[in-house]
């Protein structure tokens, strides 16, 4: 009760049925941040709960081990968040707990706000969700990129094979790690809103509501192999377009679909020359665009790809399109010919 006066406490929930309640409240460790200014008071929530943010700017070394209940991946930010956005349980083992993994940016990357965050294993998509939740508190811009396959566990993909359901069929694929938690979670965490559309019921630990989602954008890619021969004749440019954005550092917008003989959109950091001929144009243009850092050029000719490059302004950082990936693919073909 004395915590319940301060804010610090507070009946979260209800079951009528079994004549129970649920109580939340802060672990001592908070407390003492709050008594030390480490976290500043804001404002209550609608049960007179206290909104708690953290002091930005300030830098100090983590601790080799952290003991804090939120970290807990059974918990309200792992288990059970990943089964309130999702609408069902069990489709996910032992996912992070998001205030974990925010814990983590925040000693990695706190005082960069602009900072682009790559996961290679994304899993139920909890790295995307914790750089929103931070992005949340501080203002901050930081961007993720995540990278997962669409791995349908065994226990899954034998019953759907004495089926005839095998990899490639959309009933297989649906089961898969992407389309079924991946995806889905990153959609409901930013939109507040579950896969059937309704309003995720529940709050983070700030008092923040599930379902005020987040500003943040997503979009979902499928990586891959294009045909060489396709490549030649110029039939994958549209593809291309991502995977220029990203590695320029997936800032700014970036055009859908190639429409001239170059992509260079306003306030974006990449520009791709696809003809060679319109170079002296496509330089001039370049002069007009200083946010620029990334230029390819599609060109067969590495003579001619040097004289282009050397003719561009210092800042950029230039490569040719495509014979890297032409090269890679003859290699592999003559390795396993």
């Amino acid at each position: 009760m004395e915590l319940a006066a301060k804010g610090y406490a507070y009946v979260s929930s209800s079951d009528a049925t079994r004549g129970t309640w649920t109580i939340r409240y802060l672990m001592d460790g908070t407390i003492k941040q709050i008594d030390s200014g480490d976290l500043t008071v804001t404002a209550r929530g609608e049960r007179g709960e206290v909104l708690l943010s953290s002091k930005s700017g300030r830098r100090k070394i983590a601790k080799t081990v952290w003991h804090r209940g939120r970290h807990t991946a059974g918990g309200s930010g792992g288990t059970h968040l990943l089964a309130t956005l999702l609408g069902k349980r069990d489709v996910f083992d032992f996912p992070k707990s998001v205030y974990a993994v925010r814990d983590c940016l925040q000693v990695a990357i706190g005082d960069r706000r602009d900072a682009l965050i790559v996961d290679f294993f994304a899993g139920s998509g909890t790295t995307l969700h914790a750089t929103a939740l931070l992005n949340a508190e501080d203002g901050g811009q930081r961007r993720s990129i995540l990278v997962t396959n669409n791995e349908v566990e065994e226990a899954v993909a034998v019953p759907l094979g004495k089926r005839g359901i095998f990899r490639g069929d959309p009933a297989f694929e649906a089961a898969g790690i992407f389309e079924a938690v991946t995806r889905p979670r990153v959609e409901a965490a930013l939109s507040g809103r579950d896969p059937d559309g309704k309003a995720v019921p529940g709050t983070y630990i700030d008092g923040r509501e599930y379902a005020a989602g987040f500003p943040e954008n997503a979009e979902f890619f499928a990586l891959q192999y294009a045909d060489p021969d396709d490549i030649d004749l110029g039939k994958h440019d549209d593809a291309l377009l991502p995977l220029v954005w990203l590695a320029a550092g997936a800032v700014g917008p970036r055009d859908r679909r190639r429409t001239t003989s170059w992509s260079m959109p306003a306030g974006a950091h990449y520009a791709v020359l696809f003809s060679e001929k319109h170079f002296r144009s496509f330089a001039r243009e370049l002069g007009r665009h200083p946010d620029v850092t990334h230029v390819w050029l599609v060109t067969e000719s590495e003579a001619t790809y040097s004289e282009m490059a050397s003719r561009l302004p210092g800042r950029i950082r230039s490569s040719m399109l495509y014979r890297d990936y032409l090269r890679n693919f003859r290699v592999n073909v003559d390795q396993f010919a």
